[in-house]
């Protein structure tokens, strides 16, 4: 159970959060309604954050979005067992078909902004609140960050965007460009930072510190020169020495601490979304995407489960038998509690298998299926998995700092100490030994050591376009055009604001 008392905010506030997508925008607050006690005003932040809740881990969100449009991923139909196809959305995404209609695009868009929306008004509440209190700097600063997160979100999502950061401005904003948004985004951040937490904390968790901001400036730095045409490699090691040089967070002995029911004390989590099902319905419903119907029994799970959701067999592949990350994929007999081999609806054996011949349709076994985070038992109706998702890890960012070193000093093959020592952390502690690490790397490598060890963290879509691999065939994918590296802009939020010009598709 968490105890800070920003999860007890975002629980409260899941299920509106989650199926509200309609927004109600104010021009002017009146004095009576501006937060009269520190308490308020942490509560009201609290609802900012609220936001991110099931969308940001979800298929038809941001999950959708960064995981199923890449080769890690694919929601085959099954012939039994499953229903996982909603249309036919699912692969839709997985062939790079992308529309302005799709529910995980609008509600990516919807996510994105109706945070800024939200900590826009908060930030000018507790500006105007004739409330004094230490924090208060910092806590406007913590809501610039969060703001600047999403919106980062939606500048790599749909490149061109709208921006307001001004609660009292209701005229329809105009489409910046992505370099515009980029420089807007980046001077939140250098501006916030200096005034957020520094120490990782229980009351902080989940929340922006300056970790936080370090880790988006990061990752903006990283992919500068894909989004802007300026290379800033410099500045991504910069962003990831400062995280490391804060001395907090390193990587656990063991990798399936980031992601057991309680990974809340993980000293590698960066930024969170913290999810308690005894608190929240709705949230990260992994057991629902991948399981298996006839594996309910063996867990207690009540809840509807999808068949659906599994790796694809490339992706596996790229595994080493011995990498102890590969067992977070569920492959080959399953089996009980008790050792009785567990049956599938075809009168036999439930066997999980790599291969997956159609996409379209397909046996009841075949993928393998994601059991990277650990499962609670007794999950009932649409409960949220307890595991906290982490949209940062600082793995991460030892794999990002390999890459801007790489990256910066020109090379696409690099037996560079500093590159090396950063992989090989993190090759270690997925092997338990030194007898995999890397002599030399190629650029190329690097990327499959990052899907290896982020995968389904919400993070290929951008490494594959990062490293020119986007538009490649795979399983189930033909070569894609470039225009598809962004998605379209919702038809909602062009009807909204007629100054938006749709993204090409």
């Amino acid at each position: 159970m968490k105890n800070n008392i920003l999860y007890l905010v975002l629980s409260t506030m899941l299920l509106p959060a989650c199926i509200n997508l309609d927004e109600t925008l104010y021009s002017s607050i009146g004095s009576d309604e501006w937060y009269s006690t520190e308490e308020e005003c942490v509560l009201a932040m609290g609802s900012a954050y609220a936001n991110l809740q099931y969308r940001g881990t979800s298929l038809w969100g941001w999950l959708g979005l960064e995981v199923l449009t890449t080769d890690e991923a694919v929601v085959p139909i099954h012939d039994e067992g499953g229903y996982l196809d909603n249309d036919g959305i699912w692969i839709q995404l997985h062939e790079h078909y992308f529309t302005p209609n799709q529910d995980p695009v609008d509600a990516s868009w919807e996510v994105c902004f109706g945070t800024v929306s939200s900590c826009n008004q908060i930030i000018y509440q507790i500006s105007n609140s004739p409330v004094q209190f230490d924090g208060k700097e910092s806590m406007i600063a913590e809501l610039r960050t969060l703001r600047a997160f999403v919106l980062y979100k939606a500048m790599d999502l749909f490149g061109n965007i709208p921006i307001v950061l001004d609660f009292t401005d209701t005229d329809l904003p105009d489409q910046l460009t992505r370099k515009e948004a980029f420089d807007i985004i980046e001077k939140e951040l250098i501006e916030s930072y200096p005034l957020l937490q520094e120490q990782p904390t229980t009351q902080n968790y989940g929340r922006c510190t300056k970790a936080v901001a370090y880790a988006i400036l990061a990752k903006m730095y990283i992919n500068s020169e894909k989004w802007t045409g300026v290379a800033r490699y410099d500045d991504a090691i910069t962003m990831c020495d400062n995280i490391i040089g804060l001395g907090y967070y390193g990587l656990e002995d063991d990798y399936y601490k980031n992601f057991c029911i309680d990974n809340s004390t993980s000293k590698e989590l960066i930024f969170t979304l913290p999810y308690d099902r005894i608190m929240g319905d709705f949230g990260f419903q992994m057991h629902m995407y991948t399981l298996h119907w006839a594996l309910r029994d063996k867990y207690n799970i009540t809840a509807d489960v999808w068949n659906g959701l599994c790796m694809t067999e490339s992706m596996y592949d790229s595994f080493d038998d011995e990498d102890l990350r590969k067992k977070g994929w569920l492959t080959g007999p399953q089996y009980n509690s008790d050792g009785t081999p567990v049956m599938g609806y075809k009168h036999g054996p439930l066997v999980f298998d790599k291969h997956i011949s159609s996409i379209r349709n397909t046996p009841e076994g075949e993928g393998v299926r994601c059991f990277k985070w650990e499962m609670n038992e007794g999950l009932k109706g649409w409960e949220t998995m307890d595991n906290d998702f982490a949209f940062f890890r600082y793995a991460d960012i030892l794999l990002l700092k390999a890459e801007a070193l790489m990256r910066e000093a020109g090379v696409s093959e690099s037996s560079d100490i500093d590159v090396l020592d950063c992989i090989n952390k993190v090759r270690e502690r997925a092997f338990g030994n030194n007898s995999h690490n890397y002599q030399s790397i190629t650029l190329d490598e690097l990327l499959a050591e990052r899907g290896r060890e982020l995968a389904f963290e919400e993070h290929r879509r951008q490494d594959l376009i990062r490293f020119g691999k986007w538009g490649d065939a795979w399983d189930f994918k033909d070569v894609s055009d470039p225009a598809k590296e962004l998605f379209p802009i919702p038809a909602s939020a062009l009807n909204a604001n007629p100054k938006l010009k749709q993204n090409p598709m």
